[in-house]
């Protein structure tokens, strides 16, 4: 299956082959804890609704957080793009005390793929949260 480890653009993967999608950890299946449920709600209030998405669906507004040129698309609980520098303190305090996992981009050119959620939830079982920094003020 040579076809499967080159991507759309003619690139070899360098990392992540995508073999364990069809894995079923058990880490998938255990509930969220009620911290975890709130936490989209928690940060709504602190960045406002417009501000945070669902990262369980890919829709054309999430896409271009979830998406990567050299990964293909992931997944997360959800995606909060702060606006001001002290959202993003508050953002991250919320993300950690919910025992979640923060996956920060800055502009998700998708080039290292570091930033892509490739799983809604980490190999710990812990969900991961789009950090997104593209509306920050400059």
């Amino acid at each position: 299956h040579h076809h499967d480890h080159v991507l759309p653009n003619g690139l070899p993967r360098t990392c992540c082959d995508g073999s364990d999608d069809d894995d079923t950890t058990t880490t998938e299946q255990q509930p969220l804890t009620p911290e975890q449920q709130e936490l989209p709600r928690t940060l709504r209030r602190i960045v406002g609704k417009a501000n945070v998405l669902d990262g369980t669906q890919a829709t054309t507004q999430t896409l271009p957080y979830l998406k990567g040129a050299r990964i293909g698309n992931g997944a997360a609980l959800c995606i909060v793009t702060p606006e001001r520098l002290q959202d993003v303190v508050d953002v991250a305090q919320a993300i950690v005390h919910a025992d979640c996992t923060v996956i920060a981009q800055g502009q998700n050119t998708g080039l290292t793929g570091g930033s892509v959620p490739t799983h809604v939830r980490t190999t710990d079982g812990r969900p991961v949260v789009v950090l997104s920094l593209r509306r920050l003020d400059r």
